[in-house]
This record gives C-alpha cells, structure tokens and sequence, in this order.
C-alpha cells in the first residue's frame, strides 16, 4: 500500500514538472502617446505567442510621464502565467489648439483694445485649458506677441497667440489689427469771392460707401429766377425810394444752401447752373474734392438764385 502511494506521488510530481511553460513573446521598441489609455494587444505579437493569450495585469506604468519606462506585464491563457519586464517609452506629440473669434479686428486710432477678447479658446487635447499670461510663457499656458502693434497709428499690424502645453509643444495663430484714421472735424473751404461760402462748419463720420446720384424732389428752394429778390441792383442804378435819398449798392448776392437730415453734411462750395453740370463734376473727383475719400453719398441742394450746390455725407477715408 505504501508503496501505491509512493508511485502515484511520483507520477504527479513528473507529470508537474514536465507542463509547458506559457510561450510569450513581449513586444520592443513600443512607444505610447502621452495621456492615451495603453492597448493591451500591442503589448505581445500574438502570432508569435501561445494561443488564447492575454494580459492579465501591468504594472508601474504611467500614461503622463515622458519618457522610457520599464513595466511588468503578467500573462495568461487561462490556466498558465507568465511576468515579463518590458520597455515603453511615451511621447507627447500633439500641440496645443488655438481658436480665433475673429481672423481680423478693426478699430479706430486712439480706442482701447483688448487683444484677449478675440480668442475663443486655447486647449491641449490631453490637459485641457491652458491659462493666459501677461508675459511669455515656455511651459504650461499662452501669450500674446502684440509685435508692432501701435493702437494710436493708422496701420494693419500682425499679432501672434503663442501656447505652450506642460512638455513644452507650442503652438502660434496671428490674427490682424487693423486700425483705423481717427476723422476730425473738418471745415469746408471758404472764400472771399461773391457766390462762394459755406454757412456751416460739417464733421464727418464714418458710413456707408454707396455713391448716389442727386435726389432733389422736395429739397429745392422755392426761387427758380436767375436772381435773389434780396441782390438789388449790383450796378448801383438810379432808384427812386420816394424820400428823396441818395440812391446806394446792395450787398452782392452770397449763395447759400442749408441741409438737414445727415450727421456728416459736407458742403462743396461749388455752384452749377444745371444738375447734369454737377454729376459731371462729382464724377470727375471719385475720390472727393480733397482726394481722401473712399467713398461717400451725395446730392445737390438749389440757392435761392437758382444754382445747384453738391453736399456730401456717409463719407468715409482711405486707411
């Protein structure tokens, strides 16, 4: 009986010592990217392995920290396992997202400007928003590069976003300043001669561009006669006023028109005697009597004598 039992203990040990081993074969060389969950399949060639073979536990691996690192994966068929150190090396390789309200943004010279307020975002696809700084940052945040940028001269003018994640990718994205010709007051020509000044100092304003032709339906003045029934008589002819006075010279005639109705009325002080005389004239000054203008509406009001004056409004300048 003794000696049954000695037998059957033998042929276990033998039958224990002869199982075969699980056969593995680790992956080299394999390379993660920084923050991604670790593919399990990659980490054996299957073909070159035992079948059913998977992985059971890894041990001392990090999805954040750079570099090569050394892990023990534990494998299994089921029945069999097998610990294997293997080598991974991760790597960040993905940049920083910037995303632009605007790709351009126009202001006027002189005006406050926050360059922040035109990005949207700015994001690393692993850690999230990166925070903005006042200076510029190597690591871990954004910036702004205003170049030559100057708020107070006419100009277009480049700026750069620059981030930068926690490894130290870095992204850039330029957006345009534009800044625009502050427009002053101005005050329309005047001049000595008879029949030629302004009753009103104009500011201009920024606005439409449209180029429209004269519309005078209702804007007349109610005289159509060659003459005021204020000029008199230029010549200082003989007149008989009944008492007996010395006859004198009236004033001459100052044309004058008065328009309502535009924040930005500018006066030609130009005085045609029909209206097709005055598209004539617009027409060879496209940009304006100063040549400044980019665009601009216009029509032409009548003197009380009869000419037709241009005006100007919506009138906007070349940057």
């Amino acid at each position: 009986m003794k000696k049954l039992i000695s037998m059957v203990a033998v042929a276990a040990l033998l039958m224990t010592g002869c199982a075969k081993e699980l056969k593995v074969t680790p992956s080299e060389n394999l390379k993660v990217e920084y923050g991604e969950k670790l593919d399990n399949t990659k980490l054996f060639n299957a073909k070159e392995s035992d079948e059913n073979v998977k992985v059971d536990k890894v041990e001392g691996f990090d999805a954040k920290k750079l570099g090569e690192q050394e892990v023990t994966v534990t494998f299994t068929d089921g029945e069999r396992e097998k610990e294997e150190k293997l080598k991974i090396t991760v790597s960040d390789t993905k940049k920083p997202a910037i995303e632009l309200k605007k790709e351009s943004v126009s202001i006027t010279a002189g005006d406050k400007l926050v360059l922040k307020d035109n990005i949207k975002s700015v994001k690393d696809p692993v850690d999230g928003d990166l925070t903005y700084s006042d200076k510029a940052v190597e690591k871990d945040g954004y910036y702004i590069d205003k170049g030559k940028l100057d708020t107070k001269k006419a100009g277009t003018y480049d700026v750069k976003v620059i981030a930068a994640d926690k490894n130290g990718n870095k992204t850039e994205k330029s957006f345009k300043v534009n800044v625009k010709k502050k427009e002053t007051a101005k005050k329309p020509p005047t001049s000595n001669n008879a029949g030629n000044s302004n009753t009103s100092n104009n500011t201009t304003s920024s606005g439409s561009s449209n180029y429209n032709k004269p519309n005078n339906s209702g804007n007349s003045s109610s005289s159509n006669g060659g003459s005021s029934s204020n000029s008199g008589n230029s010549n200082g002819g003989s007149s008989n006023n009944g008492g007996g006075q010395k006859p004198v010279n009236p004033a001459p005639h100052q044309h004058s028109i008065t328009v309502t109705g535009y924040p930005d009325v500018v006066y030609s002080n130009m005085w045609f005697d029909t209206l097709a005389e005055v598209d004539n004239w617009v027409d060879n000054n496209p940009c304006g009597p100063d040549g400044t203008w980019a665009g601009f509406g216009y029509s032409a009001e009548q003197c009380s004598c009869g000419k037709w004056s241009p005006y100007f409004f919506y009138i906007t300048y070349w940057e």
